[in-house]
């Protein structure tokens, strides 16, 4: 018990599929000293059914409630329910490997300096078999230069199954942002601006992809990436402002111009006067995406 107490919240929604192995990853931790708390937020599969099942075997907090959305969700279970020194979570069709919490404590406690850590992930289809090859999240390729504030608003590449916050830092930053679907990318920004994140080169978790993730939505996606940018422009340098913008509007650009031509064409009239490869790069892919389908019927989907 001299352990620091972690906080561990799983969101569920609609993962009857994947549940159980969500939490048998987390309560066969090596690390003893947790809390988990699960919320079910509207489930209309077994996933309930499961849940309750484990929760007697297991003894955790489990909550059932109406649909609210997972940033809602997340600061109730850890503002009216958590105690936890540390903060960590889990999506429920992800799942933790054994020993993140215990590695990821021993981190923290010798790094008081360290506001949150994060590390990689496997990437496993629905059969939890890793998927060679397949990049959903951009890799940390240097971890002093890559979790700065000026990189994350830019690239993010922490995935947020790995993280551990400490409480302070979270309650600083007021809680998850209710107003996004991305979350966890405006928690980083709100971390890294004031903070140090670190990282370790480990991997703590699996991903999975199943077609159904919320990442899927290229569209829904690009809209909420572009708001919370948007968001952090008068914070900021004005060159690195209008450069981060500038290099944005021509990645939703590229992205969105095979399915999407008229939210795409959208993001290219933002037209921001920074101009470097990488905008000029995704301008070419994008306008090539636009040639190849300017005769199809669906051109302004």
């Amino acid at each position: 018990m001299e352990q620091p107490l972690v906080s561990i919240i799983v969101p569920c929604y609609n993962h009857d599929k994947y549940i159980e192995e969500c939490i048998l990853s987390i309560v066969n931790q090596t690390y003893k000293n947790i809390e988990l708390i699960v919320v079910d937020d509207g489930s209309s599969d077994r996933s309930p059914e499961i849940l309750k099942r484990l929760q007697k075997q297991f003894g955790f907090a489990l909550f059932i409630q109406q649909n609210r959305g997972i940033s809602k969700t997340l600061n109730w279970a850890i503002r009216e329910h958590s105690r936890g020194k540390y903060i960590a979570g889990c999506a429920s069709d992800d799942y933790l490997l054994t020993d993140r919490i215990e590695k990821q404590v021993a981190y923290m406690e010798n790094n008081p300096d360290t506001a949150m850590v994060c590390g990689k992930v496997h990437v496993v289809n629905k059969d939890s078999n890793t998927v060679e090859g397949l990049h959903i999240i951009d890799e940390v390729k240097n971890p002093v230069e890559d979790l700065k504030f000026e990189s994350l608003i830019e690239r993010n590449c922490i995935p947020a199954m790995t993280v551990m916050i400490r409480r302070t830092v979270w309650e600083e930053c007021g809680g998850y942002n209710e107003q996004t679907p991305i979350e966890d990318l405006d928690m980083w920004l709100k971390i890294a601006y004031n903070h140090r994140i670190g990282y370790i080169d480990d991997y703590f978790a699996c991903y999975r992809w199943h077609g159904e993730n919320v990442t899927a939505n290229t569209l829904k996606m690009a809209y909420a990436v572009w708001n919370i940018v948007f968001s952090w422009k008068d914070r900021m340098n004005p060159a690195i402002a209008n450069k981060i913008l500038a290099r944005r509007s021509a990645f939703s650009f590229n992205s969105l111009a095979r399915n999407h031509k008229r939210a795409a064409l959208g993001f290219l009239k933002k037209r921001y006067s920074h101009i470097d490869a990488f905008v000029i790069k995704n301008c070419v892919k994008g306008f090539f995406k636009l040639a190849l389908c300017w005769g199809t019927n669906n051109f302004w989907k």
